[in-house]
Formats: structure tokens, C-alpha cells, sequence
């Protein structure tokens, strides 16, 4: 333990040497009796002056500029003294050099200090001290040279030095010469009796924004629920921030049951926090500061020893508030997709493996330091929500790993359970969605959720024909100006019915599906067509327009044909009413058409008057898209009745009137 002390003890020892030497350059008020030999004011120059005289060590008083000069010999001083010699310049508007003795002593250390190499010049020069007397009983008063008041600057900071390490306990920095020595123990920490105090200082990653859990929640129900401790988190802060409005203060936790008090902001630096984390131990007086920060430093170009010394700041200054206040540093995250991830994941890769030694520099028996693994086996792709700030997983792992620091080196809690337990990501809250027909579509809209930044709209036809759930070529942005996220979903066809579901994301997690919503859009019938009949030239059927039709059905049925009944024979005399006549002897045989007569036409006509709804025989025949034209088939010797039916989409429309065609010749 001797090495932990011996940087400081040096420091001291010189700066007192130092101290004590300018000293003699103020001057002393007469005595009324001899000085005792073992008085300061004496001439005898000081045991650690005489022997380290010629020390050149950082930290052995060595005045900036150049080497001390020797010292005099003690008697030239006695012999100054008892002389008066007077200081050069001491007079002054009248006063007399050395007047009543009062400047003797200075003069003797001032001849002590520079007699070698200049004949005791550079000594009276240093140690001249302007002494202007008042009137009779008035103390004298003092101008000190610059030197001096260097001299009375460094007994500030020596005395402000030994107060420091009183407060912060013992100092532990490398020592080349003691880097063979075994060291001590490790001091054991200690919980504290009743509540545990916590403050968690940090940035973006240790606030959490809107809609998370924040491994600050993680940590707090590990150690009060699972660990049975009694702790209070505690810190000037109590919300997270919201990514959507860009402020601070939101109160959109997952989850806020729990102690949500902490000192970590979004976008700070470990210098940001270095300048304000002593006013707040002071006011919250944590027994324990977890602190974790550094990445916003390396973002703005920071170097690794910059953010390293600025951590070490932080520490010394939350010490000086509260001299036994145990340390907890975390490791930094790796990001991942910033466009500079290389570079930046180099910097942090080196201030993770310096994080230990610095810790051991600073760890002290009043005040231990440990460090939280929070970098070991975090992925930036599947621990983040963009890349950089952890979602539920990382949350989980960056608590985990607080939680075994605390419990390994400070004795608080135990480790955190493992495995860790898979969680959901994305935002936890559900939007509730409500669908409106209107002119220009279907238009969804829905209530904005807690840390989501965007929205996916998922369609599904659920009848008739069902297809399978796709997302739309849409994705919504969540938006301050915009209370009710919405969407208007075109093209849909009528008369379907639709469900619509909506997720929330955050980042490029995404989170719990809302139910689904129904609509059957547009479900008007389109009104029948008008002008149905064969074309100009016979061979197609046409028809007018129908604005709200998006294609066309025709329906068609046979002509019922029959031949004409031949003509009837002319009845026989005697013969009775409606029997055949019977040839008589003699007669002769009835006359026949030649076989080469032509063959009758048949007579066609409609079978009913009737159109496709109620009449019978009609069938499809054809779908027309985008036209009002369709080819008559050849019909042969009968014709065709025709009925044309309007659609839009699924929305059947009405019958035209059956007309009819006859067979072309």
C-alpha cells in the first residue's frame, strides 16, 4: 500500500518545501527577543530544503523555468541579520530602509537563498519586499512580490490537496518504481444500513425516451423485488424523453411502476454530466453513483483519453460532494448504422479496456469504483431499436450487467438471473383504429402510441374471395402536429369487405398489432345499361356507358324455333269430321312434294318476356372490361335474346332490357 501513497507524499513534501521557501520572502515584524534556534524565522535552512536542494522530480518544489539555486551558507545569513542589512528598495516616500528592524529577516533568507552566482543579487531580487511604514504604532504593510504571491498560490493549493484526499480517501496512480510491488487487499464494500440510495447519471441510453422500460426499471425491480433490498432511485429527473416532440420531461413509460428518479439526459457528454453531477450528489446523497456515458463524445469527435478524463472528473467531483459514494461504471454500447460505426466502435472498443484500470486508479477504501460489463455480448442490430439506444433486450442486458457489478464488488443484491429471459420488443400499447368510407377511399385513422416513430397499415380481403394479409405500399411517420395518425386506402373494390390492422414501430422494432377493423366500401349498385342492341353492321352487340361500371356481363338465351305446320288435305265427301279420307277403290294416291323442295324456315320467337332475374334458359356468355362492344356468335338457323348487366367490382348492377337477334343469312 506504500506506492498508493508515495506520488501524494512527494507532492506534499515539495510543495512545502516550496511553500516554506517563498515564505521567507515576506517579512517578519521585529522581536523584542533573540530567535530561538528552532524558530522558522530563524536562518537555519530546513532539514528536506537542505537535503533535497537538488531534486529534479516532478513534484519536488521545483519552480517552473529552471533548476533551484544553491543555497547560501548558513552563517552569511546570521551575519546579514546581524547587520540589518536593509532590503534594496525598502525605502520608500520618505521611510527609511530596515527602519526599526522589521525587514532584517527577510534580507538574511533573501542573501541565504541567492548569494551563489551572483554575489547575492538574484537573492535580494527575489526577496525584496517594499515595507511602507505609517505613522507612529501603525503595523507596516506588505507588497509581496510576484514570487510571493506564487508562493502563497501554491500553499493554497497544498492545503486544498490534503483536503481533497481527506474527502476522497486514498489516491492510487501508477508508480514506475513500485511496479514490481505486490498490492494490498481490495477493500471490502459495505451496504449501507436501511434504504440504499441509487443515482443513475448518463445520457440518452440511461434516460430512455417514450415508451420504454428503460434498463433503469430492469435494475430497479431486480434488486427491490428479486433481491428483497430496500432502494430508493434518486436524481433531479424523472421522465424520459419523447422522440416524437423532440422534449424532455415525458411521462410515456411502458411500464412506470417503479422509482423513475434518476440524473441522465438525452444528448449529453461525460463533460456535460462532469459539470453538474457534484450538485446533484450533493443534494440527493446517494450512497451509490451508477454512470455510464461517453458516446455523445465520441459522436461530436472526442477523444478516448478526452472522454476518459472526463470520467475521471466526474468521479473526483461526485466525491468531493460525498467523500464515500461507491462508483459504478458502465462500459459504452457499440452503435451500429450511424455511417461512422467503424470509427466510432474503435473508440469505444478502447475506452471499455481502459475502463478497468482507470477504475483501480480511482477506487479508494472510502469509495470503491467498479466497473459494469454492459458491452459483453451486446449486438447493435438486435439490441437497439436504431441502432444505438437498446431496446427491451438491451435494457436487459445493460441492467444484468449493473446488477452482477453491484452485486460482485459492492456487496449490494445478488447477481442478476440467467438466462436472461426473452422479451418482447416494439411498443408495448395497442392503437385503436377507426375506417370511414369517403369519396377518395377508405380513411384510417388511429391515436398515437407511446415511442412509436412510424405506423404499418396491413389489408386483408376477407370476402369474397378471400387473399392473404399484405402490408401497403404506405408507411406512416408518427408526427407532434398530428393527434390521430391516418391513411386513405384507394382503390379497393366495391363491394368486398376489408379488414385493416395497424402496427406501431419504433425504430425497427415493431410492436403490438391493433385489432381489426371492417369496412365493405362503396357498395351502390351501378344502374343497368341503356342502348343495348346489334351495331351498324350486325355482327356485335353494343351498348351506352355506365359511369360507375367498372366492366360489363352479357347474358344471352336461344330463340325458341319451330317449322310451320304443313298445309292440311281437302276432305273427302261423306267423310266424317276430322278423319283422314280413305281412297276408294280406284282412287288414286295422293300427291307428295318432290324431293328436291326446298326446307321450311322456322319461326323463332322468345320463349317469355322475361329477362335474366325471372326468366328461364339465360347463362353467362361473356365479361367485357373497358369496352361496350361484344361479337355476336353465329347463331345458325335460330337467333339469340340478349341482356346486358352492369358491375362495379363486386357490385352486381341491373338488367338492360332482353332484345332480340335473329340469325344471319
Amino acid at each position: 500500500m506504500a506506492s498508493e501513497h508515495r506520488p501524494l507524499g512527494r507532492l506534499r513534501t515539495g510543495l512545502g518545501r516550496l511553500a516554506r521557501r517563498l515564505a521567507r520572502t515576506v517579512p517578519r515584524p521585529r522581536r523584542d527577543h533573540p530567535a530561538d534556534p528552532g524558530d522558522d524565522g530563524g536562518a537555519a535552512p530546513s532539514p528536506d530544503t537542505a537535503h533535497n536542494g537538488h531534486e529534479s522530480r516532478p513534484g519536488s518544489g521545483e519552480l517552473a523555468g529552471g533548476p533551484r539555486p544553491p543555497r547560501g551558507d548558513a552563517a552569511a545569513d546570521t551575519r546579514a541579520a546581524e547587520a540589518g542589512a536593509a532590503v534594496p528598495g525598502g525605502a520608500e516616500s520618505g521611510d527609511r530602509a530596515g527602519a526599526d528592524g522589521a525587514s532584517a529577516p527577510s534580507a538574511a533568507a533573501a542573501a541565504s537563498e541567492g548569494e551563489s552566482g551572483s554575489g547575492g543579487g538574484r537573492g535580494r531580487r527575489l526577496g525584496r519586499v517594499l515595507v511602507r511604514k505609517g505613522s507612529q504604532g501603525t503595523p507596516p504593510r506588505l507588497r509581496p512580490t510576484p514570487l510571493g504571491l506564487f508562493g502563497i498560490t501554491v500553499a493554497a493549493m497544498f492545503l486544498t490537496l490534503l483536503l481533497i484526499q481527506s474527502v476522497m480517501g486514498t489516491f492510487r496512480t501508477a508508480d514506475p518504481e513500485g511496479a514490481g510491488e505486490t498490492p494490498g487487499p481490495s477493500p471490502v464494500a459495505t451496504p449501507p444500513p436501511g434504504t440504499a440510495r441509487i443515482m443513475i447519471a448518463g445520457d440518452s441510453i440511461a434516460q430512455g425516451s417514450s415508451g420504454d422500460y428503460t434498463w433503469r426499471y430492469r435494475l430497479w425491480n431486480h434488486l427491490s423485488k428479486r433481491s428483497g433490498l430496500d432502494v430508493e432511485f434518486v436524481g433531479p429527473r424523472d421522465g424520459v424523453f419523447d422522440v416524437v416532440a423532440g422534449e424532455q420531461g415525458a411521462a410515456g413509460y411502458a411500464d412506470s411502476g417503479f422509482d423513475t428518479d434518476h440524473a441522465s439526459r438525452w444528448g449529453a457528454t461525460v463533460t456535460d454530466l462532469a459539470h453538474g453531477v457534484g450538485g446533484q450528489v450533493a443534494r440527493h446523497d446517494p450512497h451509490y453513483l451508477l454512470f455510464m456515458a461517453g458516446i455523445n463524445d465520441f459522436a461530436h469527435g472526442a477523444s478516448v483519453d478526452d472522454a476518459l478524463s472526463a470520467v475521471r472528473d466526474a468521479v473526483t467531483t461526485a466525491r468531493v460532494a460525498q467523500s464515500g459514494v461507491q462508483v459504478v461504471i458502465g462500459e459504452l454500447t457499440p452503435v451500429w448504422g450511424s455511417g461512422s460505426d467503424q470509427a466510432i466502435n474503435d473508440r469505444v472498443a478502447r475506452f471499455n479496456a481502459a475502463l478497468p484500470g482507470l477504475a483501480d486508479e480511482m477506487s479508494g477504501g472510502r469509495s470503491p469504483v467498479a466497473v459494469a460489463r454492459t458491452a459483453s455480448r451486446f449486438s447493435p442490430a438486435e439490441d437497439t431499436w436504431d441502432g444505438t439506444h437498446p431496446n427491451a433486450r438491451g435494457e436487459l442486458k445493460i441492467a444484468a450487467a449493473f446488477a452482477d457489478a453491484l452485486a460482485g464488488s459492492l456487496n449490494l443484491g445478488g447477481p442478476y438471473e440467467r438466462p436472461l429471459p426473452d422479451v418482447r420488443t416494439g411498443p408495448r400499447e395497442a392503437p385503436e383504429v377507426s375506417a370511414e368510407d369517403g369519396d377518395a377511399g377508405v380513411r384510417l385513422s388511429w391515436n398515437q402510441v407511446a415511442g412509436a416513430t412510424r405506423y404499418h397499415v396491413l389489408q386483408q380481403r376477407v370476402r369474397p374471395d378471400p387473399d392473404e394479409q399484405v402490408r401497403l405500399p404506405v408507411e406512416v411517420s408518427a408526427s407532434r402536429e398530428e393527434r390521430r395518425p391516418s391513411v386513405v386506402v384507394d382503390r379497393l373494390l366495391a363491394g368486398a369487405t376489408y379488414e385493416f390492422v395497424v402496427q406501431p414501430f419504433k425504430g425497427d422494432d415493431g410492436g403490438a398489432r391493433s385489432e381489426p377493423v371492417r369496412i365493405a366500401p362503396d357498395d351502390d349498385p351501378p344502374p343497368a345499361p341503356e342502348g343495348v342492341g346489334p351495331g351498324p353492321d350486325g355482327e356485335a352487340l353494343t351498348w351506352a356507358e355506365v359511369p360507375s361500371a367498372t366492366h360489363y356481363e352479357v347474358w344471352r338465351r336461344p330463340l325458341r324455333c319451330a317449322l310451320p305446320d304443313p298445309p292440311a288435305a281437302s276432305p273427302s265427301s261423306g267423310a266424317g269430321e276430322g278423319s283422314p279420307a280413305q281412297p276408294g277403290p280406284g282412287d288414286r294416291p295422293a300427291a307428295t312434294a318432290p324431293p328436291d323442295s326446298p326446307t321450311p324456315t322456322p319461326e323463332c320467337e322468345p320463349r317469355d318476356d322475361e329477362g335474366p332475374q325471372r326468366g328461364g334458359g339465360w347463362h353467362s356468355a361473356a365479361v367485357v372490361n373497358g369496352d361496350t362492344r361484344w361479337p355476336i356468335p353465329d347463331a345458325g338457323t335460330s337467333g339469340w335474346e340478349f341482356s346486358v348487366r352492369a358491375h362495379r367490382d363486386f357490385v352486381r348492377g341491373g338488367y338492360s332490357e332482353p332484345v332480340t337477334v335473329e340469325a344471319r343469312e
